[in-house]
């Protein structure tokens, strides 16, 4: 195993142990380095391999932080039984969100959705599905609840597999998925939070079918 492979595995270890929450600013690439001793350029291609599953989110000048929880155990990345988990939880995470979210943050979350849409009619894969998953991730954390954003983070599925599904779809099905989300949105907007938990339903739903179906 080479040095960027390890110090990846060791980083995950850490984010499983809860050294560092969601959201949470990890330390700088200088002290990092002199902890796992590596040099600067190993130990940032490992923090890009992480930022790349989705897992970290790093921006040039202030460096990298939480974005999700890595799965502990293979059977978590299991697409079907997150899909399923994601089915049972987010509608409610989303209805309750409806409720809480303010006209400032909705403005963040609107800043998204053209993301989402740019990239489905580019067919940009790897970004279609990480402003989908940054969606739902900004809308949990307006809820203030740590707790809440590990469940969503726990089932939300990754980012890979994501990608792997959507590449074997059609621009119909994508824009289907889409639809979805605009829905949510706009129920947020007006504080729906009935229709907010459909729309959220109706998300990995169809998610849930496309799976079936490959």
């Amino acid at each position: 195993m080479n040095k960027q492979k390890f110090i990846e595995q060791e980083l995950e270890q850490a984010l499983l142990e809860g050294r560092w929450k969601l959201f949470e600013r990890l330390p700088s690439e200088r002290v990092l380095a002199e902890e796992f001793s590596v040099n600067r350029t190993t130990l940032r291609a490992a923090l890009s391999a992480l930022a790349g599953r989705g897992i970290l989110e790093t921006v040039h000048g202030s460096g990298s932080r939480v974005r999700a929880l890595p799965a502990g155990h293979p059977a978590q990345s299991d697409l079907a039984d997150r899909l399923s988990a994601s089915m049972l939880l987010i509608p409610s995470i989303m209805q309750a969100c409806s409720l809480a979210i303010k006209p400032s943050q909705i403005l963040s979350l609107e800043r998204i959705l053209p993301v989402v849409g740019t990239a489905l009619r580019n067919g940009d894969t790897k970004t279609f599905v990480q402003a989908q998953v940054q969606f739902f991730m900004e809308a949990a954390r307006f809820i203030g609840n740590s707790s809440v954003n590990a469940a969503l983070s726990a089932c939300l599925p990754e980012g890979k597999s994501l990608m792997r599904l959507y590449a074997s779809c059609d621009l119909h099905s994508c824009e289907t998925v889409f639809s979805h989300l605009a829905r949510i949105l706009s129920a947020m907007r007006h504080a729906d939070a009935h229709d907010a938990a459909s729309a959220a339903h109706d998300y990995f739903s169809a998610l849930q079918t496309l799976a079936e179906k490959k």
